[in-house]
């Protein structure tokens, strides 16, 4: 039993030591994250439209408090956690529902759809996508995948002498 016990120390002071070697809870939930659904961030965008809309503490507060817990979301980008940011500081009522105010809350609204969609890459089925077999970049002298030959940028090494 003594032994159990000293390994059992021992493993937890060693990845207390070593941070690399055990995952903290953020770490481990990061592999496990999904990535916010359209809908949630449409949400997001219009309980702000709402907020500058209606200028109304219920309003603004909702639309903070839906954005707030996507600014520690794993997957979101730092464009997109920008936009969250915005919405969460901006999102405030104001003594007068001037136009300037709904502008400012509404923009930040719009910014979290468009920077918060995920990035898709396209993917050639065939391989002639761009660089793919039978493109130009890969008929291109130098093989680096430009239209111009090597050697070619700024008179350097032109070859023409």
């Amino acid at each position: 039993m003594a032994r159990s016990s000293l390994a059992a120390s021992l493993l937890s002071a060693v990845m207390l030591a070593a941070p690399g070697l055990g995952w903290s809870p953020a770490e481990a939930n990061d592999s496990l994250a999904i990535y916010p659904s359209s809908e949630t961030l449409r949400r997001v965008q219009l309980a702000a439209l709402d907020c500058g809309r209606e200028n109304s503490a219920a309003t603004c507060d909702r639309a903070r408090k839906l954005a707030d817990p996507l600014m520690d979301h794993p997957l979101l980008s730092g464009f997109c956690k920008d936009a969250l940011w915005g919405v969460v500081q901006i999102a405030v009522t104001g003594p007068s529902n001037s136009l300037t105010r709904r502008d400012g809350i509404d923009a930040a609204a719009d910014r979290v759809v468009s920077s918060c969609r995920p990035v898709s890459k396209p993917v050639a089925k065939d391989g002639s996508g761009p660089g793919g077999p039978g493109s130009a970049a890969s008929d291109a002298p130098g093989g680096s995948g430009g239209a111009r030959p090597s050697g070619s940028g700024f008179g350097f090494g032109s070859g023409s002498r």
